[in-house]
C-alpha cells in the first residue's frame, strides 16, 4: 500500500485465481509505479486467496471484499475520499459488477483492462473470427487439408467452433429484468454498470488477446444492453495493438502505468 496524500487513490483489484502480486509481478510493479507518481494505491487479496482467510470465491462474489477494502483504507487514512477501481480480465468485470450492485459514491473512476465477458459462444466466435478465418485464408492450410495432413480432430474442432459461434450473443442467456437480487447473466449486469456509472472510465485493450476480442465482439453484437457503450460519455479507449493479455513486456507495462497515472490525476476531486 502507498500512503495517501491526495483524496483519490487506486484500488487494484486482482483477477483470479491469483493473489495481489500478479503474474510476472504485474500488480506489485504497477502499484510501485503509481506510488512513485504520487498516486495512492492499495492491492488486495480476496477471501481465500493469498494472505486472506476464508472460502475462495470468484469475481461474481467479491462485492463485499471490495467494499471492505475501501472501508479499511478510509479508516486508516481519513483523507482518502474517493477511489478508482483498476482491474484486468475478470477483475475489470468485478469492478463493473460492484458499481452496478453497490452504487458506491466513493468510486470516482474505473480503469478496465481487457474485461472478461466469456461464454462458450463468445469464445468460439472470437476464435473463429480472429484465428480460424485467418487460417482458412492461408494457401498452406488448404494444401495440408487436401493432402491429408490436417487431422480429423482439427477438422471436427473447427466445425464445432463454427456451430457454437453461430449462436446469438444476445440469446445466450435470459433477459430477466433487474430486481433487488439481480440474477441476470453477469455480462448483462456488467453492461448496466458501465452504462449507469457516472464517473470517467479508462478502457485499455490489447491487440493480441482473445479476451479483448471477445469484449469488442460483445459490445458490437451483445444486444441492446451493450449497444453504444464504447461511445458513452466519459469513456476513453486506449488500444495497445501488439500487447498480450497481461502487458508482459517492460514497454507495455510502462505504457499502462503512464495511462493509469494520467487518468487518475484527471479524475475530478472530491467535493
Amino acid at each position: 500500500m502507498a500512503r495517501p496524500a491526495p483524496d483519490t487513490g487506486v484500488l487494484l483489484i486482482v483477477g483470479g485465481p491469483q493473489y495481489r502480486v500478479g503474474s510476472h509481478r504485474q500488480f506489485t510493479l504497477l502499484g510501485r509505479a503509481l506510488a512513485g507518481a504520487g498516486v495512492p494505491c492499495l492491492r488486495l487479496d480476496y477471501r481465500g486467496m493469498g494472505d486472506a482467510q476464508g472460502d475462495q470465491r470468484d469475481f461474481e462474489q467479491v462485492d463485499a471484499d471490495i467494499a471492505a477494502a475501501i472501508d479499511a483504507w478510509q479508516r486508516e487514512h481519513p483523507s482518502l475520499k474517493r477511489v478508482v477501481l483498476w482491474g484486468l480480465c475478470d477483475a475489470a468485470s468485478a469492478a463493473l459488477l460492484y458499481v452496478h450492485r453497490r452504487r458506491d459514491p466513493r468510486v470516482a473512476g474505473l480503469c478496465l483492462a481487457n474485461p472478461w465477458v466469456r461464454t462458450a459462444t463468445s469464445l468460439a466466435r472470437a476464435q473463429v473470427k480472429h484465428y480460424y478465418l485467418d487460417r482458412l485464408r492461408q494457401p498452406a492450410f488448404w494444401r495440408k487439408l487436401l493432402s491429408g495432413r490436417v487431422g480429423l480432430g482439427a477438422v471436427r474442432e473447427l466445425l464445432g467452433k463454427l456451430a457454437t459461434s453461430r449462436a446469438s450473443a444476445a440469446s445466450e442467456h435470459s433477459s430477466r429484468p433487474a430486481g433487488p437480487a439481480d440474477t441476470r447473466h453477469y455480462t448483462e449486469q456488467m453492461a448496466d454498470g458501465l452504462r449507469a456509472f457516472g464517473g470517467p472510465v479508462l478502457l485499455i485493450l490489447s491487440g493480441d488477446d482473445v479476451c479483448a476480442n471477445e469484449f469488442l465482439d460483445r459490445c458490437r453484437d451483445g444486444g441492446p444492453a451493450w449497444q453504444g457503450l464504447l461511445n458513452r460519455p466519459g469513456l476513453r479507449r486506449e488500444d495497445l495493438p501488439d500487447a498480450d493479455h497481461t502487458f508482459s513486456t517492460a514497454a507495455w507495462r510502462a505504457h499502462v502505468e503512464r495511462l493509469t497515472a494520467a487518468f487518475v490525476r484527471g479524475v475530478p476531486a472530491a467535493t
